[in-house]
């Protein structure tokens, strides 16, 4: 495969923008208040997290990217801009909204185990006046793609998928449940195990065949083209209206963390998909691009050179 291709994408980023914070230290006693550890903190680290993440990978792989969302009017929503900013994305499409703060996620890491993690935000769903500008900006950039990145913050609505969907162009969203019914008429859409349990309303691990039977309630609530399930150390299945149409095994050879694996595979699956690459190409890249990135810790992303040498 000749993933130099990859560079022609030209990809929009939608949705939620998250600051991930890191908390890395060592336990090295328990505390007499509470059978809880104590750690003590050696460092702390900002990453891009959610649709801003998304981004990043698209970026380390060589695309055009662009990236729209919104942030709070506070500290935290100008640290993510200025980090947005410093890592060459553009921010012109970043809307501040001073009624919401910016979510900002951090976890405390010991020995390489998260121990906790605590989060800051208020869900409020944006208005609709500003879901279509967003929609409108996107139309301007000229994208042949667009990433829906929901991380079910309030950014990704009914309005917005509908206002996208006039843009004619392929559209892969990473879902949540609360939003499932706005994804109707999507090409892809990439849940988790437990997201598509979810969506579809089936214990999975319930029957011999339960994916390709959450599966197909999915497609046929959705309506979307093709509905990829990641899962984990078993890898992801691609499914179509017609059932399933290829499984990848894992190919995660240490799992040291699986923040923001998630956001990897759709960047990389609607690169290959964009610039060229078949659906079964663009899925085994996906697993690949995976499988690097579990390998890191923290909020990570894989690039075009660590894919090659995969392949």
């Amino acid at each position: 495969m000749d993933l130099d291709r990859l560079r022609s994408a030209r990809v929009a980023v939608v949705g939620d923008l998250i600051c991930d914070k890191y908390v890395m230290g060592r336990v090295e006693r328990i505390s007499p208040e509470a059978p809880v550890p104590i750690v003590r903190v050696e460092r702390e680290s900002y990453f891009l997290g959610g649709a801003s993440n998304v981004a990043l990978n698209l970026k380390s792989l060589g695309c055009d990217v662009y990236l729209f969302g919104v942030v709070g009017n506070d500290s935290c929503g100008k640290r993510l801009v200025n980090m947005i900013k410093e890592s060459g994305l553009d921010v012109g499409g970043i809307m501040v909204l001073p009624d919401r703060p910016t979510t900002l996620k951090t976890r405390v890491i010991a020995q390489s185990q998260q121990i906790v993690r605590f989060d800051r935000e208020k869900i409020l769903q944006i208005d609709k006046k500003y879901a279509l500008q967003i929609a409108s900006k996107v139309k301007e950039s000229g994208v042949n793609a667009v990433i829906v990145s929901d991380y079910g913050k309030g950014v990704v609505s009914k309005h917005l998928i509908d206002a996208l969907k006039g843009l004619g162009v392929f559209i892969a969203v990473d879902p949540k449940i609360k939003n499932a019914d706005a994804y109707k008429g999507v090409d892809v859409i990439t849940p988790n195990l437990k997201e598509a349990c979810e969506i579809s309303g089936v214990e999975i691990d319930a029957f011999v065949n339960g994916i390709e039977l959450a599966a197909k309630k999915i497609i046929k609530k959705t309506r979307c083209r093709y509905l990829l399930i990641t899962q984990g150390e078993n890898g992801m299945s691609l499914f179509d209206r017609d059932g399933l149409i290829i499984h990848q095994p894992s190919q995660a050879r240490d799992v040291y963390d699986v923040t923001g694996a998630g956001d990897t595979v759709i960047a990389v699956l609607t690169a290959a998909v964009s610039s060229g690459f078949d659906i079964r190409d663009a899925v085994r890249l996906s697993n690949a691009a995976a499988g690097i990135v579990v390998g890191k810790m923290g909020t990570a992303t894989v690039s075009l050179e660590e894919l090659k040498e995969n392949l």
